[in-house]
């Protein structure tokens, strides 16, 4: 039995393609704060004998905005690359069970140690070098640029929208400011608000008035991609503890995020919070455009990770708040998650 919903991606290139511009900007980098986190999970099973337990478990990989300096799991298992072409890290924990009775549980535990990075946006001065940023490769290119189940921007519902916010590049308008453009739609058409059972697909989304920041995200993503520019969603969690009096399964507890960066060639990843653009209202928009307060440890990047278990590749929506889970033996599974364990310390 596995928990976890499946879809196939779909790779198309957009029609729209960016037009190569001379860097005008840099992004200014630094290290802004340790973390030391530990995710714990519990898993159950009914009335079934458990003869093996096979679990994947977010691996948090190295980007412009974290450095991992430790990960550790209980049980350990091992990292291995999701079947997608982005070949993801994940950690995969395979566990055949000896003593099998009926009702077996299966605790697991993730502690990662990283330095968060603040990231911002700055202007080249007159005369100022212009960095050396790595290009991006061409399988990284076709796949940040692809159409998928969420990011669905070839849908004819999602091309009008498109089309009626007027948001398509016009002529020498930089991804920057398609970027700004973007957000404030964002920030003008949607409410912050959270629906565990809303239809996260960016063609549904642009129909709705509420949104939460992995809709949002979504929707610049999808957005940017029809526009011909790389870019691609950030998913974990917030460097914060527990909300005093929250309990596990509660945003206040788990601290969920997600957030973007789109891709500019020889200025990098640009980082871009559209949910904090939608909620701090007190800032102009373009302040949100290439600015990242180092807050967020990422899991993972992208949704839809394509897990290679034993028996076939399986797609798991995201491994933000659980870890995908599928076991042999006999009985009626009747897998139970227990809420996640959240704890982290920071220090800068």
């Amino acid at each position: 039995m596995f928990r976890s919903l499946s879809a196939s991606v779909a790779v198309l290139i957009p029609c729209a393609v960016a037009a190569a511009q001379a860097p005008t900007h840099r992004i200014e980098t630094t290290d802004h704060q340790t973390l030391t986190a530990t995710i714990t999970y519990g898993v159950q099973v009914g009335d079934f004998t458990v003869t093996r337990w096979s679990v994947f478990l977010p691996e948090p990989p190295e980007l412009p905005s974290q450095t991992v300096r430790k990960v550790a799991a209980d049980p350990t298992g091992k990292v291995v690359a999701d079947a997608s072409p982005l070949a993801r890290p994940v950690r995969f924990i395979d566990l055949p069970v000896r003593d099998a009775r009926p009702g077996a549980k299966l605790p697991l535990k993730l502690e990662v140690e990283a330095t968060l990075r603040s990231r911002k946006l700055v202007p080249l001065e007159p005369g100022e070098k212009v960095p050396v940023v790595p290009a991006l490769s061409a399988a990284e290119k076709k796949a940040y640029l692809a159409a998928g189940p969420r990011a669905d921007f070839e849908t004819p519902a999602f091309r009008d929208w498109l089309d009626a916010k007027r948001l398509r590049l016009v002529k020498r308008e930089t991804a920057i400011d398609l970027a700004a453009r973007i957000l404030d739609v964002i920030r003008t058409d949607f409410t912050y608000a959270y629906d565990p059972k809303a239809d996260r697909r960016a063609s549904a989304v642009c129909g709705r008035k509420v949104a939460d920041c992995g809709d949002m995200s979504l929707m610049f993503v999808a957005a940017m991609r029809a526009n011909g520019i790389p870019a691609r969603l950030l998913v974990g969690r917030t460097a914060m503890p527990p909300k005093p009096g929250s309990a596990p399964g509660s945003l206040e507890y788990d601290r969920p995020h997600a957030r973007t960066e789109f891709h500019v060639p020889g200025v990098g990843w640009v980082p871009v919070d559209p949910a904090y653009a939608n909620t701090e209202t007190n800032r102009p928009v373009d302040e949100f455009v290439g600015h990242d307060p180092g807050d967020l440890l990422v899991l993972h990047v992208e949704s839809d990770l394509k897990l290679p278990f034993p028996d076939q590749v399986r797609t798991a929506d995201l491994l933000q708040l659980a870890p995908a889970v599928w076991v042999q033996g006999n009985g009626k599974a009747g897998l139970t998650f227990a809420p996640a364990g959240w704890d982290v310390k920071t220090k800068r």
